[in-house]
């Protein structure tokens, strides 16, 4: 009898091993199998992330060498519009006397200048005697054909001379329009004009000049200085100063009229600086010629612009100094 429970008693305890530890050994063996698992997901991540590292690198190298090249571009552009620029004053030094070029010039000589433009030398410094320029008016004066106009302008080359030091000159061809095709009149005056920080503080060669009166005037009006219609056929150079001061200054236009058809041969506008400049314009021959100085007034009353010294050559050359 203990035999037999003693063989039902092992049986027992072999069915309970079996049952228990093969089922751990099972669990065990699964559990291995996924963190294996877990860690090939792992290394798999790693690897990614290396890769997205790389390719996060290279996209910011991308966009550094996009930028650095857009740079590039701006700078190349900014350089080539300076060099445009610069090209461009360069061709209008070669073309045209400023009066930037000649400061030096006019601050050494304008006590002398202004000596010699008082009413009786006032082309002295020309090189035109006084008393043939002198003569020369008396004959314009007496002409009466284009003959006689012809040779008093081949005698001597002055055909016009204002310096406004009177009212009235004899030997000045310009004057106000008096035809409506402006709003305003030229003044004469001496000294400085009554705005401040606009406007000339004195004439550029004797005492009186010209200019307009921004503070009388509204946006956009102008003022027309004309000369007398020259009916005959010659070509002309024309010389003057101007000033044009102030941070509202419009624009001063020289204009050729020739039987009805306009041509602005001169044109300046805003603020230019508080001096005078000199400029010097050549005019092809043609009839009934006419030639206009057009102030347009600008939108404030820092817009004073003045001229002096107005002279009108009959030829191409004119002076050989600046006057």
């Amino acid at each position: 009898m203990k035999m037999r429970i003693v063989m039902i008693f092992s049986l027992l305890m072999y069915f309970v091993n079996v049952n228990v530890f093969g089922t751990n050994a099972q669990n065990s063996l699964n559990k291995d199998m996924k963190e294996t698992e877990i860690a090939d997901i792992r290394l798999d991540v790693n690897v990614m992330k290396e890769n997205y590292h790389d390719l996060l690198k290279r996209v910011i190298d991308n966009e550094n060498t996009i930028e650095l090249l857009e740079n590039d571009k701006q700078y190349l552009t900014h350089e080539v519009e300076n060099l445009k620029r610069q090209l461009s004053c360069e061709t209008e030094v070669l073309h045209d006397i400023t009066g930037e070029h000649q400061k030096e010039l006019n601050e050494t000589n304008f006590e002398l200048n202004h000596t010699w433009y008082s009413f009786n030398k006032m082309v002295h410094e020309l090189s035109c005697n006084v008393d043939v320029i002198d003569n020369k008016f008396l004959c314009l004066v007496g002409s009466t054909s284009p003959q006689s106009f012809l040779k008093c302008i081949t005698k001597t080359g002055v055909v016009s001379v204002c310096t406004f030091e009177t009212k009235v000159e004899e030997n000045c061809l310009f004057y106000n329009d008096e035809t409506g095709l402006d709003k305003k009149n030229w003044r004469r005056h001496s000294g400085r004009t009554s705005s401040r920080n606009t406007g000339p503080s004195r004439a550029k060669a004797g005492n009186d000049y010209m200019y307009i009166e921004s503070g009388s005037m509204d946006y956009l009006e102008n003022a027309l200085l004309v000369s007398n219609i020259l009916k005959q056929d010659v070509k002309l150079s024309l010389s003057f100063y101007y000033h044009m001061y102030g941070s509202s200054t419009g624009t001063l236009e020289v204009i050729v009229s020739s039987s009805g058809t306009n041509q602005t041969i001169f044109t300046r506008s805003g603020d230019q600086g508080n001096q005078w400049y000199y400029k010097k314009l050549y005019i092809q021959s043609a009839s009934n010629l006419q030639i206009m100085f057009n102030a347009i007034d600008g939108n404030s009353s820092y817009g004073d612009i003045a001229l002096d010294n107005i002279m009108l050559f009959a030829d191409e050359c004119g002076p050989q100094i600046i006057p």
